[in-house]
Formats: C-alpha cells, sequence, structure tokens
C-alpha cells in the first residue's frame, strides 16, 4: 500500500467504510521536516501520548519514526535493519535474521494500536494501520455516524392537510417517533451478537493448555529445535559443556586428525548446516497448531541458532534432550526427573531424585533410536532465569520419547490425564510450574501407547 497521498482531488469511500486521507503535504517530503499542522501526526503524537502507550517506553518512538518514514516516502528507512540502527539503537552490523525484537515490538505496535482504538480513541477521526508485509504505516479516515436527538422526526399531516387540534399526535405519529430510537437499538444489539460471536470464536481457537502458558498475546515465543549436527560430540570422550557449544566451534577439537578430504567435508557439511529430524518437524507442526490464533507469535530457531540476545526476550520451548539441545542445561536444576547419559556405550536414564512411593528411582532404556522397545520423556514447565520468560521442556531418552511426548500434548485425552495426575500430586490444584514422566512403548521406531507416571509441581523460584 502507497505509504504517502498525491494532493487531494477530493475523498473516495472504500468498502471498509475508510476514506484515505489526501492532503497536499506542506512541506518538501525530502527535507527531513513536516508541518505541526498535519493531522495524520498530530493523530500520531495523541497516541504516542496514550495510556496504552505510556505502557512502554519504545512504542511511542517506533510510532514516531515510522510516521515520519511514511510520509517521507522512506522507503530504506522503513526497513527493519534501519528501524533497528535508528530506533533500537543496534549496531551496523545488525542482522534481523538472528535478533528478531524489531519484529516483536512491530508485533506489540501493532496490539496497542488496537487496544487504542477499541478503548481510548473511539472519537479519532485517523484511524492509523500497519498492513502486514511492511513496516509502512496506512492512514484512513473514519466516519463517525452521528444521531442528532434536535431533528425530531418528520411531521406526519393528515390527509385532509389538517394538523391534529386536540393537543395529541395520532398513532402513526407516535410510532414514527420511535424508529430511529428502535433502528439503533436494532443496530446496537446486531453489534453486541456479532462481538459475542467473535469473541467465542478467537477464545475457541485460543491456545490450549499447557501451551496457553508460554505463548501468550503480544509476546513472541521461541521454539528451539533440536541440533542434529550435534551428534558430532560422540566422537569425544566427555560431555560438551554449554558454553563451549555456544561458541560454535566445539566439533573443531573433535575431527580426528587423520581424517581424510571427504571426512573433512562431511565434517564441515554439519558444523555449518542447521538439520532436523521428523520428530522436531512433527513438534513445528504440533505446536502451531496448538497455539491456534497466536500461532504467528512463534519464532522457530534450531539450537545452533541461538544466543544470548534471543534468550533475553520472551517464552520459550525447547524439543529434545541435552544431548541434542544443549540450551536445556540451563533449566536442569530446577528438574526432578533428569536425564542422565552414559555414552554410547551405557545404557541411558531419567533419574528421579526424590522417589515416593511406588516411584523407581531411575528409568532405563537399552534399544538404540529405530528399535521397538520402551522409551521414557518428560515435559516440564518452569520458570525462565533471570528477566527471562517461562519456558515449556519435551525431552525424551531417544528421539521415540521425545516424538511421543510431543503427540502426547497433541492429544486432548493426554493432556486431561496430565492435568489430573498433576492436580493428583498437588492437593487437588493445577500448579502454574510443573513436571510429568512419560512412559511409551514404541513399535518400528513410532511410540503405541503413552502413558503419565509420575508428577511434580515446580517451585517459582527465579535466579
Amino acid at each position: 500500500m502507497a505509504t504517502t497521498v498525491p494532493p487531494s482531488r477530493g475523498r473516495i469511500e472504500n468498502p471498509s467504510g475508510y476514506e484515505e486521507v489526501q492532503e497536499v503535504q506542506t512541506e518538501d517530503p525530502l527535507s527531513g521536516e513536516l508541518s505541526s499542522s498535519d493531522e495524520r501526526l498530530q493523530a500520531v503524537e495523541r497516541i504516542a501520548g496514550s495510556e496504552p502507550f505510556q505502557k512502554s517506553s519504545r512504542l511511542p518512538a517506533l510510532l514516531r519514526y515510522l510516521a515520519i518514514c511514511t510520509l517521507q516516502n522512506d522507503r530504506s528507512g522503513l526497513m527493519e535493519q534501519a528501524i533497528g540502527r535508528a530506533v533500537f539503537g543496534k549496531p551496523r552490523d545488525f542482522n534481523p535474521a538472528e535478533d528478531s525484537s524489531v519484529r516483536v515490538y512491530m508485533r506489540q505496535l501493532r496490539l496497542r494500536l488496537h487496544e487504542y482504538y477499541q478503548n481510548s480513541g473511539p472519537g479519532e477521526k485517523i484511524v492509523i494501520e500497519i498492513p502486514k508485509g511492511g513496516y509502512a504505516l496506512a492512514f484512513h479516515r473514519r466516519q463517525i455516524p452521528t444521531l442528532s436527538l434536535e431533528q425530531g422526526a418528520p411531521e406526519i399531516v393528515p390527509v385532509d392537510g389538517q394538523a391534529q387540534s386536540n393537543g395529541f399526535a395520532s398513532p402513526w405519529q407516535q410510532i414514527s417517533r420511535w424508529v430511529p430510537w428502535l433502528l439503533v437499538a436494532a443496530s446496537l444489539l446486531l453489534a453486541i451478537t456479532g462481538w459475542f460471536r467473535g469473541s467465542r470464536m478467537v477464545n475457541s481457537n485460543a491456545p490450549v493448555w499447557p501451551i496457553s502458558q508460554v505463548i501468550q498475546p503480544g509476546q513472541q515465543t521461541t521454539l528451539v529445535l533440536a541440533d542434529a549436527s550435534y551428534v558430532l560430540h560422540l566422537l569425544g570422550d566427555r560431555e560438551i559443556p554449554l558454553d563451549e557449544y555456544a561458541d560454535r566451534h566445539y566439533s573443531d577439537r573433535l575431527i580426528p586428525k587423520d581424517a581424510s578430504e571427504g571426512e573433512l567435508r562431511l565434517f564441515h557439511y554439519l558444523q555449518l548446516s542447521q538439520i532436523t529430524s521428523m520428530a522436531d518437524a512433527r513438534a513445528a507442526f504440533e505446536v502451531s497448531a496448538l497455539a491456534g490464533s497466536q500461532r504467528d507469535n512463534i519464532a522457530i530457531r534450531s539450537a545452533k541458532e541461538l544466543n544470548g540476545n534471543i534468550l533475553s526476550n520472551g517464552n520459550f520451548i525447547f524439543v529434545g534432550a541435552h544431548t541434542s539441545n544443549p540450551w536445556v542445561q540451563l533449566y536442569q536444576d530446577q528438574l526432578n526427573f533428569r536425564l542422565a547419559d552414559g555414552g554410547t556405550n551405557s545404557n541411558r536414564s531419567i533419574e528421579n531424585r526424590s522417589p515416593r512411593p511406588g516411584e523407581q528411582n531411575s528409568y532405563s532404556i537399552t534399544e538404540s533410536t529405530g528399535h521397538s522397545g520402551d522409551d521414557y520423556a518428560t515435559i516440564s514447565l518452569v520458570p525462565g532465569r533471570g528477566q527471562q520468560g517461562d519456558a515449556l521442556l519435551v525431552q525424551g531418552i531417544r528421539l521415540e520419547g521425545t516424538d511421543a511426548a510431543i503427540r502426547f500434548l497433541a492429544s486432548s485425552d493426554s493432556r486431561n490425564q496430565m492435568m489430573q495426575k498433576l492436580k493428583s500430586a498437588n492437593g487437588g490444584a493445577l500448579p502454574r510450574y510443573f513436571e510429568i514422566l512419560l512412559h511409551a512403548h514404541s513399535v518400528a521406531g513410532s511410540p503405541a501407547t503413552i502413558d503419565c507416571i509420575a508428577a511434580r509441581s515446580v517451585l517459582p523460584s527465579r535466579d
């Protein structure tokens, strides 16, 4: 949509009921200055100073910047990288592919504009929108219908031309006076009915529990998929600490010195590529479906992409245990059920740090990925670190276990089973933070049965 408009030749109504605001710009659009009398800028200032916008220190500045660039037809200034540098103080080498903060604030800006027009600005003549697919503002003139109480119903003259002389209106006159009010009441009833139906549709498509705990309106949730190339750590004889993994060069020390040229090409390919699995693909699909109307708030990333900047904003969903998604190590100290990896030649298990009556100290498997047999997995919702948002962890001992946990979340019956298990373990109340232990039996690499066998509440303490 065009970001500036030509000199006015009248106003043309569009089907939405808005009119494009077409005014002659009083200053040269390239001069860097705009007239303070421009009613579009005046609307921007009213919105930026309103209560919904005063809750954020960044959104007023972002709205003003977008308005200036739009009215000056500065398309380069409306690029994500330019917005990041001008409004958020990003460095010149700011890469939007690695830092989504601009997109996060743009989503918040759209929500705050909607909130403003719904609550604070019903009388605004100028409506400001941000069409999806770009960052240019669109200005519309809103037609506000008014009903004049001073204008009564048209006088009804009797057929013989004589006015009523007895001081009473005829039945037809009495009815006609009520017609405008009946129309207003009917319109109001239709509006309320439409709102109620719309709200029911939105609510019916809201994120389901427990996904709703980490996917919320106006806030970005990062879905972190496992790093399949992390299998390179099996070349070493020790577990790779998170700080070594984060520097992205941990695998350089694992490549054999006598590796052939072909082996080196393979190692380097694994180092640089973002490789996923069928379990991860299913996780991305199912989580997006469970998020309902909030699916657009999900940013999907590989564990290999994560860094400190990304971890400082929003909520997170981690798919895979620390053997494939090392970032879950950040939350391990909050969990009762922890994955213990004994290496390639040892059994892998989930340790139960505080067994309750009827529970085992550990739950282990002997089969490797791709074989039939038992699997164990956990689903945990834990508080984030510091200012970081909450995190939902989906971990399996092997690939089939993680897949079983994702399928479990996707089933409404299974979610109800999990909810009842948590209430039973927490004195009848559903805890805000929790962890559950799942047992699955896989046949030919696919889970045939999945059951919740243990549950715990997690204390909401933060670092």
